[in-house]
């Protein structure tokens, strides 16, 4: 299970949230930093094989909080969506099975968590609340869910709290990815290093997950070449990590490598056709955008509130479905008003032509921290009209008119 409760904790800050180098910080050119090597880690294909051996073995044992905890972690580093479906079908059985058990209650939190059903997830944290003792059983829960969200205030806190009051390498990779939200990215950097030095857990899994994290501050910063080399990392300790995968193909083409881009996905749709994956094939050349198409929608008939967000990226880029874009955006951001939602269906909006829907979601980011966020704010009023409030946020970011 720690591995379930670690994943899902970024799982919605990583999913969906690119770089974009037309008007962030950094440089795809810049030079790689040394990255360190922490210590030894366990065979990471092994690892996931080891993952689905238990997982057979669990499937006929009333063990259902090892069972769907494994479904949870397989889902997280592999992105299958028959494994996100079925960790939330069994925690409802068991739920259902037995009302008063906290520890159910808690898995049941998670797993609505992770599909981003976050209504439902607090409902199943007010039974955890019931049921426990002190707020130490259901603090880090609510916390996780605050910060996908949208309740980043509160969550900030906690986050800053936790990191000073119990400083190991989970807490502080949280805060740095805090301190990334509030645009810190230097300073959310240099938690990094200390996060790893209290490392304590050598699997391939959290090495991996700790590597991603890394690579992604890079990334935010628009500093591909020193993402892509964390995400290279992340890749060789465990193969079978689709997003870090996803991340590492697309800082290899923003730093001109198609080459190395197209062989990594040709290598990791060998063992998962997980439709960002072929997404990236598409895009590269070497796959069938109907064929992206038919899994996106697939994941979406599934659990629409989980992948809206991927799917709308896709329809306003290869999918070349600007409208159908718009209506997964704009159902992401009902379902978690976070900055990079309203971003996207500010993104999505100009480019089905509706510009009103684009000025209607950039209000709030006039005062957002991140600069891609305000700039994505001055696209959507330089073309609904809003000249007054496109020429300030112009001066604020420096744009030439």
């Amino acid at each position: 299970m720690r591995h379930f409760v670690v994943a899902v904790a970024l799982l919605a800050a990583c999913r969906g949230d690119h770089a974009s180098p037309d008007h962030r910080a950094g440089s795809a050119a810049a030079p790689a930093p040394l990255v360190p090597h922490i210590f030894a880690s366990d065979d990471g294909v092994a690892s996931l094989v080891n993952i689905d051996r238990k997982i057979e073995i669990l499937e006929h044992r009333d063990d259902p909080v090892q069972l769907i905890g494994l479904l949870g972690v397989r889902a997280t580093y592999r992105g299958r969506l028959e494994d996100y479906v079925e960790a939330d079908k069994r925690s409802a059985a068991w739920v259902a099975a037995a009302p008063d058990d906290q520890e159910a209650w808690k898995t049941r939190t998670q797993a609505l968590t992770a599909i981003h059903e976050f209504a439902l997830a607090r409902e199943a944290l007010s039974h955890v609340k019931k049921l426990a003792r002190d707020d130490s059983e259901w603090l880090d829960l609510e916390v996780t869910i605050d910060e996908a969200s949208g309740r980043r205030a509160r969550s900030m806190e906690a986050r800053t709290e936790g990191a000073r009051r119990y400083p190991n390498a989970k807490s502080l990779t949280l805060y740095a990815a805090t301190l990334a939200f509030q645009g810190k990215l230097d300073e959310a950097l240099a938690q990094m290093p200390v996060a790893a030095a209290k490392l304590r857990d050598n699997s391939a899994e959290t090495m991996a997950w700790l590597y991603f994290q890394w690579g992604r501050l890079y990334e935010q910063k628009g500093d591909y070449a020193s993402a892509r080399a964390f995400y290279q990392e992340a890749h060789a300790r465990l193969p079978g990590y689709v997003e870090a995968n996803a991340h590492l193909v697309q800082t290899m083409m923003l730093t001109n490598d198609t080459a190395g881009a197209k062989r990594v996905v040709t290598e990791a749709l060998a063992s998962d056709r997980n439709p960002a994956l072929l997404e990236l094939a598409a895009q590269l050349g070497t796959g069938s955008v109907e064929d992206v198409r038919n899994e996106w929608e697939r994941y979406l008939a599934a659990l629409p509130k989980a992948f809206s967000d991927h799917a709308a990226r896709f329809y306003l880029g290869v999918g070349k479905d600007p409208k159908r874009a718009l209506t997964l955006a704009q159902a992401n951001l009902a379902n978690r008003d976070v900055p990079e939602a309203r971003e996207l269906v500010v993104q999505a909006a100009l480019a089905a032509g509706d510009t009103a829907a684009a000025c209607d979601a950039a209000g709030p980011l006039v005062d957002a921290i991140l600069r891609a966020h305000r700039f994505a704010a001055w696209q959507a009023f330089s073309r609904c009209g809003r000249t007054a409030d496109a020429a300030r946020l112009a001066k604020d970011l420096g744009i030439s008119p």
